[in-house]
């Protein structure tokens, strides 16, 4: 009797120590299920934030656009998108550090990386299996490298853009959707009003947040089909949904309060409301136009590959098979739904940027990619099992076929022309006629640095509108900038040269100024005199530049346009290599190209003004400028001179 007493003691003790053992477990599992998400949030966050544009980074896209409308609270091009300026008007004033565009850029960094998080909570909950409930994190991972790393997306999550916070919505829908539906009632009408309200904002910023409906629709009817009986709670799921389209009328409020988009197209109507909130005149995108970029089937299934890697596509095709679960297959059918349709859409829209609008696709295929991960886990014997799983998250890190990383982190080439342009001495009433983007710049840095304020700018985008805006300005007297060259103007008037401008002036009539190096060298048989030189140091955010100021006066009609060579070289004469590893070489035409030599009349100088990066070694340097035809290339004259001191 002893001897079996003593076995079931042993036995209950055994037991007890092997629950103990579980519930030890269970404590740093909870914890770890709780603190990966946060995880991951703070690694890509990190990680999108330090690759993340500087400054302003493109001049002709909507990024610019969104720097400078975000933190003066303006009104954005159709849809208007109110939530994100709201947000975004806020965020740049409460963070106190960087300027107006890295702050925006970061608030995309911020949303992409919340996005990811989401992606990773949302992977492990549909792949979940374990008996007790316990979620998938390798699943969660393999959707996360599949997506996050991928080029279209990391380019998004480093700008001031629309779309990370548009996938956000996208995830965090169909995250609570396939949350397991609460048995209770009234649980569950909350759940519905609280995906209605997340589909409402979603909706007031960007409209294709509508794309996840049929989805949710087909999702519901197959789960709990009494929800969408008609009943009294509706009108609240209703409310829940509308309410946050009210945000929409900040355009109309921030209009009569006397501001306007930035080309003036909003037209604070009820119709030209409608105009702008339904984005009426986009509707010819689903038709060829000019800005169209188009893919064949092989150019899509590349850019998936270059999205996401040919291992994270094979795990999507893989993650089809998660159909076949029956308690699984309506969740899945709900991703794959929201895929297809935003699939469909993408398809046919006609942008200069067709891939972001498959972003919700990748999205949708991410979660595939864990889906195969956790069906592959389950399919293969136990030894291969308990090592596919880290071995898949290194291949999917490395990225075979995947795009290469995006890292903007030193790209200040737009910041640096948009400073340079905003320091011009301009004289008060001056003019400056350019492209949109251009303007936005100069704007930018009228706003958020208060350079440039003498200067008003003019948008005009065909050159027929910037010779009209030209005409009329110096009809008026006032002083004109033209920020390129402009057909049709290089006889009416003359020109100079002011930093990436080039001033208009009435023919003949030119600001003159003389050169801190003078010199006499005269060009094509006499016809043409180089007077001399300035050249100074300027320190860009983006590295050191060597100007170089020409001045030009033709002695006689010349009969020939010319080109400028603007070197950095050594004492051999080879040219040194700048910062970015090319040759500190630029050639460029004289004035912008707004005006040939052959078009400058005698007798009238003319200041031209060219850069060039310089190297970071000037000991032995000097700046060689060779003068040559523009169109024989044939070589008429050259200038050298030591740049050691700079």
């Amino acid at each position: 009797m002893a001897t079996s007493s003593t076995h079931r003691n042993g036995g209950r003790r055994r037991l007890l120590h092997a629950l103990n053992s579980e519930e030890r477990l269970a404590v740093p599992r909870l914890f770890l299920e709780r603190a990966t998400p946060w995880l991951v949030f703070l690694a890509f966050g990190l990680l999108y934030s330090v690759t993340a544009a500087p400054s302003i980074v493109a001049l002709f896209d909507d990024t610019l656009e969104f720097q400078l409308v975000l933190p003066t609270f303006g009104i954005a091009h159709p849809t208007g998108y109110p939530l994100y300026t709201l947000l975004g008007g806020l965020w740049v004033h409460l963070v106190p550090m960087g300027n107006w565009a890295w702050r925006t850029n970061l608030l995309s960094a911020l949303f992409a990386a919340a996005t990811v998080a989401a992606l990773f909570v949302c992977a492990r909950r549909i792949t979940a299996t374990a008996p007790d409930g316990r979620q998938d994190n390798w699943a969660g991972l393999a959707a996360v490298l599949a997506f996050g790393l991928g080029p279209v997306w990391w380019e998004q999550a480093t700008v001031a853009e629309v779309y990370a916070l548009h996938n956000l919505f996208v995830i965090a829908i169909l995250a609570l959707a396939l949350q397991p539906l609460p048995p209770d009632r009234k649980a569950l009408e909350r759940r519905v009003a609280l995906l209605a309200a997340l589909i409402g904002f979603g909706l007031a910023h960007h409209r294709t947040v509508v794309f996840v409906l049929p989805g949710l629709l087909v999702y519901f009817l197959w789960t709990r089909p009494e929800a969408l009986r008609p009943q009294r709670i509706w009108l609240i799921w209703l409310a829940a949904l509308s309410a946050p389209l009210l945000l929409y009328l900040y355009i109309p409020l921030r209009a009569a309060q006397g501001v306007s988009d930035l080309n003036g197209s909003y037209v604070n109507t009820w119709a030209g409301f409608w105009d702008h909130v339904l984005a009426r005149r986009y509707a010819s995108f689903f038709e060829m136009n000019e800005l169209s970029r188009v893919y064949d089937a092989s150019g899509w299934f590349m850019l998936w590959v270059r999205q996401t890697g040919w291992l994270g596509v094979l795990l999507s095709l893989l993650g089809l098979f998660t159909l076949r679960n029956p308690k699984q297959r309506p969740a899945w059918a709900l991703i794959l739904s929201v895929l297809a349709v935003n699939l469909l859409f993408a398809l046919n829209y006609r942008v200069g940027d067709p891939e972001v609008f498959w972003l919700p696709v990748f999205l949708c295929a991410a979660l595939f990619a864990g889906g195969g991960l956790a069906w592959m886990r389950r399919s293969l014997p136990t030894p291969w099992s308990a090592w596919i799983a880290p071995i898949v998250i290194v291949l999917l890190t490395v990225g075979f076929g995947r795009g290469a990383a995006v890292n903007r982190a030193h790209d200040w080439a737009a910041h640096d022309y948009a400073v340079d342009m905003a320091k011009v001495a301009f004289p008060p009433g001056s003019r400056v006629i350019g492209l949109e983007g251009e303007m936005t710049a100069l704007r930018y840095m009228q706003e958020a640095e208060g350079l440039g304020r003498a200067a008003t700018p003019i948008v005009a985008n065909p050159p027929a509108a910037r010779r009209a805006a030209l005409e009329k300005e110096m009809a008026n007297g006032a002083p004109v900038y033209l920020t390129r060259e402009l057909e049709g103007v290089a006889e009416q008037y003359s020109f100079t040269g002011e930093g990436p401008l080039v001033r208009v002036w009435p023919r003949g009539e030119v600001e003159e100024y003389s050169p801190s190096t003078p010199i006499s060298l005269l060009l094509l048989d006499g016809a043409l005199q180089i007077e001399g030189y300035d050249f100074q140091r300027l320190e860009w955010a983006g590295g050191p530049m060597l100007r170089v100021t020409l001045y030009w006066r033709p002695l006689a009609p010349v009969e020939r346009d010319l080109k400028v060579s603007l070197r950095i070289v050594d004492a051999a004469g080879t040219p040194l290599v700048g910062k970015d590893g090319a040759p500190a070489v630029v050639d460029a035409y004289p004035l912008r190209q707004v005006a040939g030599a052959r078009t400058w009349p005698p007798g009238v100088q003319v200041r031209d003004v060219h850069e060039v990066p310089l190297p970071a070694q000037l000991s032995e340097a000097q700046a060689l400028i060779i003068l040559y035809d523009a169109e024989t290339l044939e070589e008429v004259g050259r200038i050298q001179f030591s740049l050691s001191h700079l």
